[in-house]
Order: C-alpha cells, then sequence, then structure tokens
C-alpha cells in the first residue's frame, strides 16, 4: 500500500519575492540601523519590550540603559552635540516619555537633532481615557508641543517613518523629533518590503544676487564685523568662516552655540556675547559698536547671546542662515542670504575674491585682542577665584576635550570666559538654561567620542538634578569627570534675592549630602579638592582611571553682574 503525504499549503514565504514577517519592534531598528545609529539611550518599560527584543535580536547598536528617561533624552542630546548625527532615546508610554519633555525642548531650542522613540496606548483605545496603564490626558498633544511628534497606526510604516525622521534631522535646520507608537502597533507583525534610505538632500545656496550685494558691503566696510552661531558647526563651515574673517581683517562674535566656531586662538576671535538678560548686566565693549557693516552666520540672535537684544550690530548687516523665519526676527537686515551656512560662505568668499585682494577695514588685530583681554580683566577683577576656575578647566583639559555645563555660578563665568578652538567642544543649554543638563549630556557625549577627555562642570543644585546617572557611567565604565562647585544653596538665585530683595532669602540654601560620599556609593572615584588652583592636575589625574571621577570644590563665587 502506498503511502501519499498531504501537499503543503504554500506560504508567503516559499516565494522569494514576497518579504518574510517583521515585528513593529524590528521595522524600527532597521530603520535605525539603516540610517546609521549605532547608539541609544533608554529604559525598557512593559510596552517597548517588542523593541528592546528586536535590538537584541539583530545587534548593531549599543545600548544605554539610564535612571531615569530625562537622562536618556539628555544623554541623547550631548551624543548629538558632540557626534553631529541624531542621539536616539528609547521609552516608555505616558511617564516615560513625557519625562523627556524638559530635555527635548531644549534639544528645540538649541537645533539639537535628537529622536524620542515612545510607546502609547493601543489604537482601538487612543483618546478614549479609560484608564489603560500609562494613559496620560492627550500624550501626543504634550509631546506635539514640545517637539514635533509622528503618531504611527500602522505597523507596516514604522520602519519607513523611522528612516524619514531622522533623514528629516540631516535636511535644514535640525530639530528634535518624537515618534510614538501603539503598543499593539509596535507588537503586531507586517510582510513589507526594506525601506531604501533617502539620497541626501540638496544643499541650499542663497541667492546669487544677495551674495554679490553682500559681498561688495563688507569688502567696502571700515569696521566690518562678523557675529557667528551654531549653524556653523552645522554646516561644517568653520574653516570658511575663519578664512573670511582673516579676509576681511573682521573680528568674529559668537553666540553661546557658536563658541568655537572660531578658534579662539585666532587673532580675529572677539569671544562670546553672552551677558545676563535679566537685571544689571555689563555692557559690550565700545569697539564694537563702531561696526558700519556686519553679517549674521547661522545664528537666532537670540536674548541670551544678544543681552536681551542689546548687542549693538550695523544697520548695514546681511544675514545669512538656512531656516528664513528667522532672518530679520531679531534685528532687522540688509541682505537675507536664506541657504546653508557652507554654501553662502564659499559663495562670498569666491564674491570676495572677484572684487580683488585688498579690503578697506581699518580694524587691528590688537585692537580686537586688547578688546577681549579688557573684558577677561574686570571679570579677574570682580571674581578672581571664577576666573581662576575658567584658566584651570583650559589648563587641564585637551585641546580636542569637551566641556559639558550644567547651570551655576562657575558656567556662567565659563560660558563668557572659556576658550575654545574647535565646534562641538563647548555644550550647555543656550537655549533652556535648565538644571541638571551637564552630566547626562557629558555622558552621552563621552559615548560619541570614547578616546577624549570629558569634563562636567556643575553646581551642588543642578548636580542633584541628574546625579543618579552616575549609575550609568559606573556601569558602562564611561570615564566622564564632574566637578562639583558647591556652596550649598541654589547660588545664582540666592545671589539675586540678596541683591534685588534686600537680602530676604528664601529656599535656595540647601543641606546637601557628602558628594564624596555620594559618588563613591555608585562606584565611582570621588576627591574633595582643596581650592581651585587645583583643578587642572585633577582633571589630568582622572585621563588615566577607568569609569567615572567626581571632584568637589566647596566655593563661594560672585555672579557675572554688579
Amino acid at each position: 500500500m502506498t503511502t501519499t503525504t498531504p501537499a503543503r499549503q504554500a506560504t508567503a514565504s516559499d516565494d522569494a519575492s514576497v518579504p518574510a514577517p517583521r515585528t513593529g519592534g524590528e521595522l524600527i531598528v532597521d530603520g535605525l540601523i539603516a540610517s546609521g545609529v549605532r547608539h541609544a539611550f533608554g529604559i525598557a518599560g512593559v510596552h517597548n519590550l517588542p523593541l528592546y527584543d528586536a535590538l537584541h535580536r539583530r545587534g548593531g547598536i549599543d545600548t544605554f540603559v539610564t535612571r531615569h528617561e530625562q537622562g536618556a533624552a539628555f544623554m541623547a542630546d550631548g551624543y548629538a552635540r558632540v557626534s553631529g548625527t541624531p542621539g536616539v532615546a528609547l521609552v516608555t508610554t505616558g511617564p516615560g516619555i513625557t519625562n523627556t519633555v524638559t530635555p527635548i525642548a531644549g534639544s528645540w531650542s538649541d537645533s539639537v537633532p535628537v529622536l524620542v522613540i515612545g510607546t502609547a496606548g493601543e489604537v482601538p483605545l487612543l483618546g478614549k481615557y479609560k484608564g489603560y496603564l500609562h494613559e496620560y490626558k492627550d500624550q501626543h498633544g504634550v509631546m506635539t508641543s514640545a517637539a514635533g511628534s509622528h503618531l504611527v497606526t500602522r505597523t507596516e510604516d514604522l520602519e519607513a517613518a523611522t528612516i524619514q525622521a531622522i533623514a528629516a534631522m540631516r535636511t535644514g535646520r535640525a530639530r528634535p523629533s518624537v515618534l510614538e507608537v501603539p503598543i499593539d502597533v509596535m507588537a503586531a507583525s507586517a510582510a513589507v518590503a526594506r525601506t531604501p534610505r533617502p539620497a541626501p538632500a540638496e544643499v541650499s545656496a542663497p541667492d546669487a544676487g544677495a551674495i554679490r550685494r553682500t559681498a561688495r558691503m563688507l569688502h567696502a566696510a571700515r569696521r566690518p564685523i562678523i557675529f557667528a552661531g551654531g549653524g556653523v558647526a552645522s554646516a561644517g563651515a568653520e574653516r570658511l568662516l575663519l578664512r573670511l574673517s582673516e579676509r576681511l581683517r573682521a573680528p568674529v562674535l559668537t553666540s553661546i552655540l557658536g563658541k568655537g566656531a572660531i578658534p579662539d586662538s585666532s587673532p580675529w576671535a572677539a569671544g562670546c556675547t553672552w551677558r545676563t538678560s535679566s537685571g544689571p548686566a555689563d555692557g559690550y565693549p565700545d569697539a564694537w559698536r563702531t561696526a558700519d557693516a556686519g553679517l549674521v552666520v547661522g545664528s537666532r540672535m537670540t536674548g541670551m547671546s544678544t543681552r536681551a537684544w542689546r548687542l549693538p550690530l550695523p544697520a548695514q548687516l546681511a544675514h545669512l542662515d538656512v531656516d528664513a523665519s528667522e532672518i530679520g526676527k531679531s534685528y532687522p537686515v540688509a541682505e537675507a542670504l536664506v541657504g546653508d551656512a557652507r554654501a553662502g560662505l564659499i559663495a562670498l568668499l569666491e564674491e570676495l575674491d572677484r572684487l580683488g585682494t585688498t579690503t578697506a577695514s581699518d580694524w587691528r588685530a590688537e585692537e580686537v585682542q586688547g578688546a577681549r583681554d579688557t573684558d577677561d580683566a574686570l571679570g579677574r577683577e570682580r571674581c578672581a577665584d571664577a576666573l581662576t576656575i575658567v584658566d584651570q578647566l583650559r589648563d587641564g583639559i585637551p585641546d580636542d576635550g569637551i566641556l559639558a555645563l550644567d547651570q551655576s555660578m562657575a558656567c556662567y563665568w565659563s560660558v563668557r570666559h572659556y576658550r575654545v578652538n574647535a565646534p562641538r567642544q563647548f555644550l550647555y543649554p543656550a537655549g533652556s538654561a535648565t538644571l541638571g543638563f551637564g552630566l547626562p549630556v557629558g555622558i552621552g557625549a563621552q559615548v560619541a567620542a570614547p578616546d577624549r577627555q570629558v569634563v562636567v562642570l556643575a553646581g551642588d543644585g543642578g548636580f542633584m538634578f541628574t546625579s543618579n546617572e552616575l549609575a550609568t557611567a559606573v556601569q558602562y565604565a564611561l570615564p566622564v569627570t564632574t566637578i562639583v562647585c558647591n556652596d550649598d544653596a541654589y547660588g545664582m538665585i540666592k545671589a539675586s534675592q540678596e541683591r534685588r530683595y534686600g537680602g530676604r532669602v528664601i529656599d535656595t540654601v540647601l543641606r546637601n549630602p557628602d558628594f564624596v560620599g555620594f559618588a563613591r556609593s555608585f562606584g565611582a572615584h570621588a576627591e574633595k579638592l582643596g581650592g581651585p588652583d587645583e583643578i587642572a592636575g585633577a582633571i589630568r589625574a582622572a585621563r588615566h582611571r577607568v569609569g567615572p571621577t567626581v571632584y568637589v570644590l566647596d566655593i563661594v563665587l560672585e555672579p557675572p553682574f554688579h
């Protein structure tokens, strides 16, 4: 008797032209890998486990578990600021995703490309508010308000949505973005073809006529001046900016985010324009008021970088920026140069070459540096210890080292006086000025640049906001060095109470832990410093250690205002 085996029914997997099903988590991970993502920061939750399982099975992306979702987004921000590529944070529904609002709102202000991938309730329950796990009122509205959010409600769209979100960050002005994925969409499977990575977007160049007029204006100016922002680094245009300043014999002022856009070793580097925008504050050197033509490159001209728009700039002003909406918003302009900073500077230099090698500039390099040295001297006269800290940081941190700052008295002094010679080496929350920025951003920077020394400067108040992330630095043996300047207070706020409210101090004096013992309890190396003059040696000693180091300096500083 012959037995016949029933014919097996054909399935989609028998047809090589039909792609194998992939889970929503796999589609997201495949989109990240296709986009060049190699690191991610986050916390696994019950809702995003399909994503974490796909990360485990796929490989190719190193993950770093944090101790708070805020820390994850801050780390992604620091990673992006140093690497120039998008940072990624992975979180769960409700409190998980809304804990990222503060850092990504700051990323939005500072034009930093951060992608937050979080979850939402099941599709049939969205907007019903029936009390599902982690359900918040209008989670999508909250995230959209903070940075812009895309709710993906079909599994088959997840890979494309991930790739498109990252591609958008590499086009024009960088911004953070959020992908919200309902848990049933992430857990489901879909048989979809691989999404190709889009071709790089064409770089936009400014109008040729505007370039010609701007070049003639700057070439004929007796006192041309340049103001550079973070867009110079985003476009990779720092060498072109240096060439332009030398070609025009023009001083270059920078915003906070523009520090390093021109090397501070250049005789034409005029320093950062940051001044406190609230209350009495120092003015600007008289030299800058004599400028008769100017060029703004890659800056929003924010209140933080212009002392609430009191920075004197000439009426003959051209503004080069990739974001047309920023041009003329804060200062009137004679020429609007809408386009990429690199493309615009190349075009300006070419046009200046056509106009000849001579320049009408009366500026002398000695005059530029004299104004800057005078500003440093005034700071040293007001608070010698603060300038010693700045000097010691510069002496101890290597030329390619990175300084990440929190919000504290010492940090404010550093914004104004610390000198750097390249972009992406000075990390500061220019737009949000948020406490707790320093340590997690420094950790993200260390992941992005494992072979460079990263130093965090923080006050005791700001350090305590995110000090739990020391656990992450210890777990992954990240050698980030943190200096905590401890005055047992929210020092700047206490100084404001004393100055503006007759010395009536309330709720700004702090009872702190033993910071050395606290850091050691995580497994970090920790020491107390005897004075600010020990900082440089301590930083050099930390280079040879495995894992994080925390130094504590008990010190009271004067604020950088009168």
